[in-house]
């Protein structure tokens, strides 16, 4: 009997520990994802600055390969991405107008808006509950490069917010005030004064770009929101790594 209880936890505990694998993949292709959509539509923006072509390639090649082990650990869970991104990838390419600059066609617009959506729909299915502070720590740096992904790609876009579908599952404003909650949250719990300082200052980095990001004034202001995001995201992930050696 004993022999067969420690076989059942043993097999809890195998089972559990793929899931936050798969869970950790598909948040690290949602993260790649969101970068990527940056990235491409920085490179726009700024009318095909190398620097932000190497960052889309770079994080779409990485989107690859997250994906790629996801698939491996839940292919049946991972099937509908694997189609719609093996689909979108080989689209995601600009045809470049004389005196236009870098155009994206609508419909590959669409399609990338869409499959970020889907994704970031598929986290909130697999992460059912915050079971730690890393976690929540993750979903943060998330939530800001989903925002921030959703903010260049309107800006970029010729018809703005009027093209965002009513039923996305991106919704920025949402997603803003649930990233404070949780920034909030951390202000009260017992933490290292290093992860305390850190995420200071991820507050206060977050105010400069969060009208940005959830409302979409001042789309001038891309250069701001990519350097800011991009810290936000490195202070969290600095949390991260500190909070596991505590």
């Amino acid at each position: 009997m004993l022999g067969l209880c420690r076989t059942i936890s043993l097999l809890i505990l195998v089972a559990t520990s793929q899931l936050a694998s798969a869970a950790s993949a598909l948040t690290e292709h949602a993260l790649s994802v969101s970068r990527s959509m940056s990235a491409f539509y920085m490179y726009s923006l700024t009318d095909g600055d190398g620097r932000y072509q190497e960052d889309y390639q770079k994080f779409l090649t990485q989107a690859d390969q997250s994906l790629a082990a996801y698939h491996k650990q839940d292919s049946l869970a991972a099937a509908e991405l694997k189609a719609s991104w093996g689909k979108l990838r080989p689209s995601l390419k600009f045809d470049f107008v004389e005196g236009a600059g870098y155009i994206i066609p609508v419909p590959v617009r669409n399609d990338y808006r869409d499959y970020l959506s889907l994704v970031y729909k598929k986290i909130g299915e697999v992460i059912h509950r915050e079971s730690n502070l890393s976690e929540q720590l993750a979903l943060m740096a998330l939530s800001v490069e989903v925002m921030s992904a959703r903010y260049f790609d309107i800006s970029s876009a010729l018809y703005g917010t009027m093209s965002i579908s009513t039923n996305d599952a991106v919704d920025p404003t949402k997603m803003a005030k649930i990233f404070k909650q949780r920034l909030k949250k951390f202000e009260k719990i017992k933490l290292a004064a290093a992860i305390k300082k850190d995420l200071g200052a991820v507050g206060r980095k977050w105010e400069f770009i969060e009208d940005k990001v959830t409302n979409y004034k001042g789309e001038a202001a891309f250069f701001l929101v990519y350097y800011n995001k991009r810290q936000i995201s490195k202070l969290l992930n600095k949390s991260q790594v500190k909070l596991a050696g505590a």
